[in-house]
């Protein structure tokens, strides 16, 4: 059987927007989708545009998150939903879990034990990973899944948005959409499935120490608060773009710590950790933990930068699938990419499209990307594209 993508993006009411893309897509793919993934903009509630989805695709499994922004192929967008669809030779099995800030493991538990471990006749099995970021606990909770699973399957997804609100981020399943929650979805296929990561952010501080954190939550820089190091260290390079960081309004800080995120030395590269929020002692909430004493850079990227690694990502996602012609995409991209790209983001997304064969695909601007493959144990991401690539047979 041949596989199918089709995706869909429209604005309005969550149930206007809902009918519209479920024309366009039974229009495309002229079978039932086994597998439907959303991707809601605070104006349309999140678990309004799962409901009327799973109505739409009764024989599906729809699973989504809220965003910071919304894409497919044919370019982006806010205030809007955006939907991927498969068809084709797919089992696709899901669960969510909750609780995720006070105990992630049983968060976990709730979202896999009842999951089958393998279907006959289809060797390969993909996990997505959808959580909400508010929680704190992004990487831990990548690393206790790989671990649940093995670390031997590939794993691709993102932290859900709220369009740079930073007050109330949701995952979904079917009718269940909730916050400090996370959903795990299996694949199984007869082909692999590939996975592509790229980011193109380079240092701009030199190298300063975390000397005060707990959990997601940086105290202290060198002695100092947090938050006060990050506006010295970044105060040239804001000024560049128009951002006077003495004079941000507290609507502005969470884009500003999104253009300037922290980078760990990982080997010759740098693994990206964004930073959500501040608090009125100066101390700055993570997406996922770090610990005292772990030396970072701010780090900071160019828009050509941005735009060329939207597209090694495809070619890596490509290369996955060895030769195999692909039928589609999803994509969990980081918001702070938008913010630096601005009215290119299109064109980074345009060129994912490209590299993958001009194919249909949909996604969304996260608060992390989680990207994992067999023996990578750093799946937790921030200024990344991260691309999930469906093979056509």
């Amino acid at each position: 059987m041949t596989n199918q993508i089709a995706t869909g993006m429209a604005s309005g009411a969550a149930a206007d927007a809902v009918k519209a893309i479920a024309a366009e897509i039974g229009g495309k793919l002229g079978v039932p989708p086994v597998l439907v993934v959303a991707f809601a903009s605070t104006t349309q509630p999140l678990g309004e545009v799962t409901r009327a989805l799973s109505l739409a695709f009764p024989t599906a499994t729809v699973l989504g998150a809220s965003t910071a922004g919304e894409f497919t192929e044919r370019g982006d967008a806010k205030n809007s939903v955006a939907v991927f669809a498969a068809a084709g030779d797919f089992k696709v099995y899901a669960a969510l879990g909750g609780d995720l800030k006070a105990n992630p493991e049983r968060a976990l538990k709730a979202a896999t034990e009842g999951l089958p471990r393998t279907v006959s006749g289809y060797p390969h099995r993909t996990g997505i990973l959808l959580l909400d970021p508010l929680a704190g606990n992004g990487e831990e909770v990548t690393l206790l899944l790989a671990g649940l699973l093995g670390g031997n399957d590939p794993l691709a997804g993102g932290a859900a948005g709220d369009d740079l609100h930073m007050k109330s981020t949701f995952v979904a399943l079917g009718n269940r959409a909730e916050e400090n929650a996370l959903v795990f979805a299996q694949i199984f296929s007869k082909s692999p499935l590939g996975i592509g990561v790229s980011h193109g952010h380079t240092p701009l501080s030199d190298p300063i120490r975390v000397t005060k954190a707990s959990g997601n939550v940086v105290s202290e820089i060198d002695g100092r608060p947090a938050w006060d190091v990050w506006r010295e260290r970044t105060k040239v390079a804001a000024a560049k773009h128009g951002i006077d960081v003495d004079k941000l309004a507290p609507a502005a800080e969470g884009g500003y710590l999104l253009r300037y995120e922290a980078g760990l030395a990982n080997g010759a590269e740098y693994k990206v950790r964004a930073p959500l929020s501040r608090d009125a002692n100066g101390a700055i909430s993570f997406a996922c933990g770090i610990p005292e004493g772990t030396v970072i850079r701010i780090t900071e990227s160019v828009p050509e930068a941005q735009v060329a690694s939207a597209r090694e990502a495809a070619r890596r996602a490509k290369k996955h699938l060895s030769g195999r012609p692909i039928a589609g995409a999803l994509v969990f991209d980081c918001i702070c990419r938008n913010l630096i790209l601005e009215k290119d983001f299109a064109r980074a997304v345009r060129g994912m499209a490209e590299e993958l064969g001009d194919v249909p695909l949909a996604g969304f601007e996260t608060y992390g990307e989680i990207a994992m493959d067999a023996g990578d144990m750093s799946g937790f991401h921030n200024t990344t594209s991260v691309v999930l690539a469906f093979p056509r047979d």
